[in-house]
């Protein structure tokens, strides 16, 4: 009995022991990390969160992270062109927390793990991802040796084969990961670039079929039908069709067949287009049935058919693609009534920005918007470029007003914006411009503006009507206004702004002189005109019977703007 009750006491004492040594182990441990915890391979146990993160920065700084690419025998260590940053504070939470985590238990399992075997913390990076993506695209094409895929020949009704040659391709993906990776250890870090081989031997029995039917094949042809479209395939351009080492048909045969075919088959689906007229829906051009290509069933039946040599015919099997707006549709729409309008005017704009005014609104007219849909302006507007057809006007780029494509696009979200607000619906994106715009003040009180720029800033509202809204513009040249209609269903609602608030206004700076050696000395030209500073605000209520349906107050932080002349020095 005597001997169990010391057992017991022992039992007591041990526990007793290894609790008060834990409870000992986490005071001295309570502001510091636990020890074998470290950062990119630089040991921080024992530390606190300051001496840890100090510890670490100054370790890459004296000891900095270069990468050193190796591929074909040879060293590449140029990245340091793209801009790396780690987040030590990050890293330093992350070691400090190991060992408490979860509950006790957890805890404890944790704490003894890290003692036994230590804790390595990763270091995160960041990067600009498409600067990296680039890098590594560019090292590919410099180093990617094309393969040669095996191909038949017909020589005098002679079948043969011409071998390939393998190639190699820089595995692109696990190289970024690579990188990424390396990124957060300090010192000189050496990767070999992973590459991978391209096998082109050729496939026995694609091969052996492929030679068997182009001899059926002799001097035959092969016609494609799709509707009205039809072209033929020639012996030499089937030759080239039949894949000898993957599939049936060459994949880049095929690819180049459908460049050749697709856009004479293929047609975009168009929605029934109509104008409000009188409150009326108008119809004027019918919806068009778009037509694609379905790409596994032609590359499968010409694969069968090349090999059948049964028939000399193919019909190339299209998908229908359906437009979202019928004609028998239209109607059931609920464009019954107009339910907002926007209004600007542009006065002394030089004829590429009234140019651009006129396209744009062109892009934006017609536009529908279905119920619960969000109208983004840069998605219905799509590409502002020279390439679309807008013209050189002033826009605001670098904090200066200068020639660019498109000038002008912003007097349309502008409108835009001012329809919307009048029509009650919520504006979920919009931002102003970075100065006050004499052109949006011709008509209006300031801040009731919305710069577009894709893709950092957009217009966008939500249709919560219930119904499909139709956007319809309008512009007159020779008066240089314009005007926004959007037509829908009314439900009740009713839209108010508030009278704009002005405040913190600032002067000008003093109007800076930039000698110009292209211009005549003494000739001055203007390119920047002066616009005070100011906080703008407006509130934006909407009510149905009686109640609030949202409330927003939209805000403007408008810089103060220096007048900017050209001064030539030409003499």
């Amino acid at each position: 009995m005597n001997r169990f009750k010391n057992l017991v006491w022992i039992i007591v004492m041990v526990i007793l022991v290894a609790v008060a040594a834990y409870v000992g182990y986490r005071l001295a441990f309570r502001a510091l990390i636990f020890p074998n915890v470290s950062i990119a391979g630089i040991g921080v146990g024992g530390m606190d969160k300051v001496t840890a993160f100090k510890l670490t920065e100054q370790y890459f700084s004296t000891n900095p992270n270069k990468v050193i690419l190796r591929i074909n025998g040879k060293d590449i260590d140029n990245l340091d062109s793209i801009k790396v940053d780690r987040d030590f504070t990050w890293a330093v939470e992350q070691a400090y927390n190991v060992g408490r985590n979860g509950n006790l238990l957890t805890q404890v399992s944790e704490q003894i793990k890290t003692i036994i075997s230590s804790r390595e913390i990763a270091l995160p990076t960041s990067y600009d991802a498409d600067d990296l993506k680039g890098y590594v695209d560019q090292l590919a094409s410099d180093n990617d040796k094309l393969p040669v895929w095996p191909k038949l020949v017909n020589k005098n009704g002679v079948v043969s084969v011409v071998s390939g040659s393998d190639g190699v391709e820089v595995d692109k993906e696990t190289l970024i990961n690579k990188i990424a990776i390396v990124w957060g250890i300090p010192d000189t870090q050496t990767i070999d670039v992973p590459v991978t081989t391209v096998v082109t031997k050729e496939n026995t029995v694609l091969t052996e079929q492929a030679i068997a039917a182009l001899t059926k094949w002799g001097d035959k042809k092969l016609k494609l039908k799709a509707g009205d479209f039809e072209t033929t395939l020639s012996a030499d351009e089937m030759v080239g069709l039949f894949g000898l080492s993957k599939t049936v048909i060459d994949e880049d045969e095929f690819n180049t067949l459908l460049a050749r075919i697709q856009q004479q088959v293929e047609t975009d689906p168009k929605d029934a287009v109509f104008v409000f007229e009188n409150n009326k829906v108008k119809q004027f051009k019918p919806e068009v049935v778009g037509e694609k290509i379905d790409l596994p069933s032609f590359e499968a039946e010409l694969g069968e058919a090349l090999l059948a040599v049964d028939k000399d015919e193919l019909e190339i099997p299209v998908i229908s693609t359906q437009p979202k707006i019928k004609t028998g549709e239209v109607n059931n729409l609920g464009i019954k009534e107009l339910i907002g309008e926007g209004k600007s005017a542009f006065a002394h704009s030089i004829p590429g920005r009234v140019f651009n005014v006129n396209l744009a609104a062109s892009r934006i007219n017609g536009a529908l918007v279905a119920p619960g849909e969000e109208f983004s302006f840069n998605n219905t507007v799509g590409d502002i470029s020279k390439a679309s057809g807008y013209q050189s006007a002033y826009i605001i780029s670098g904090g200066r007003t200068v020639l660019g494509d498109g000038g002008g696009v912003c007097q349309v979200s502008t409108t835009v914006f001012r329809a919307a607000l009048n029509a009650g619906l919520p504006i979920t994106e919009r931002k102003a411009h970075a100065y006050r715009v004499g052109y949006y003040e011709e008509d209006s009180k300031p801040g009731i503006d919305a710069t577009v720029y894709n893709p950092t800033a957009d217009l966008k509202f939500l249709n919560d009507t219930g119904n499909y809204i139709l956007v319809q513009t309008s512009v007159d040249t020779e008066n240089l206004t314009m005007k926004v209609d959007i037509y829908g269903t009314k439900d009740g609602r009713t839209a108010s702004i508030s009278e704009p608030k002005i405040s913190n206004q600032t002067p000008p700076p003093a109007t800076l002189y930039v000698d110009d050696p292209t211009l005549p000395v003494g000739q001055l030209k203007q390119t920047d005109f002066a616009a005070w500073g100011a906080d703008v605000s407006f509130n934006y209520k909407v009510t149905k019977d009686g109640q609030t349906l949202f409330e927003k107050t939209f805000y403007s932080d408008y810089q103060p703007w220096q007048a900017v002349y050209l001064r030539g020095t030409k003499i």
